[in-house]
C-alpha cells in the first residue's frame, strides 16, 4: 500500500513538474507584465534579467529623428543595458527628490497561447514620459515560456521611436 502512494505521488510530482509548471495562461502572463513595470518602477534590474532565458534573443530597431539602430542582444548584453539604464533612472530620481519619476505605461495588445499553452507570443505597446514630455514608445513582439513555475522570455522584436525633447 505504501509503495501504491508513493507511486501516486511521485506522478504527481512529475505531472507537475513535465506538464503543469510549463502551461501559460493569459492572466498569468498579464501578472508577469504587471510584475516587469513594478520592478522597473522600484529600479529592480535584477528582477527583469531574471525573467530571461538563457538562450534569451532579441532584435530591436531604433529611431530618433532620421536615425536608425538596429541592435541584436543576447541575455547578458541586455541585463547591462537595463543595468545602465535603470541606474540612469534612479539617479534622475534621486537628484531630483523624486519629483521627475519616469512614467512607464505599458499595455498588452494581443496574447497568443500554443495549443499546448506551453508557448506564448505577446505584443506590447509601451510609453515612457518625464513630466508631460514623451521620451519613447515602443512596440514589441516577445516570445514567452512557462518554466518550474516561472514565466521566461526567450526574445522577440522590439521597434523603439525615441522622441527629443522640445
Amino acid at each position: 500500500m505504501n509503495k501504491l502512494i508513493l507511486l501516486a505521488v511521485l506522478a504527481g510530482l512529475a505531472w507537475w513538474y513535465f506538464d503543469y509548471s510549463h502551461r501559460l495562461t493569459e492572466t498569468q502572463i498579464r501578472a508577469a507584465y504587471e510584475a516587469d513595470t513594478d520592478a522597473l518602477r522600484r529600479f529592480d534590474a535584477d528582477s527583469l534579467c531574471a525573467r530571461m532565458d538563457d538562450d534569451f534573443s532579441a532584435e530591436q530597431t531604433s529611431r530618433q529623428g532620421d536615425h536608425t539602430t538596429q541592435l541584436h542582444y543576447d541575455k547578458p548584453g541586455l541585463c547591462a543595458e537595463l543595468r545602465k539604464s535603470v541606474d540612469a533612472m534612479q539617479r534622475l530620481s534621486a537628484a531630483t527628490g523624486g519629483r521627475f519619476a519616469l512614467d512607464i505605461q505599458q499595455e498588452v495588445k494581443a496574447i497568443e497561447l500554443s495549443t499546448d499553452r506551453k508557448h506564448a507570443t505577446v505584443q506590447t505597446v509601451s510609453t515612457i514620459r518625464l513630466g508631460d514630455m514623451t521620451l519613447a514608445r515602443d512596440r514589441t513582439t516577445e516570445h514567452l515560456i512557462r518554466r518550474n513555475g516561472h514565466i521566461l522570455s526567450t526574445g522577440g522584436e522590439s521597434r523603439t521611436w525615441a522622441y527629443t525633447p522640445q
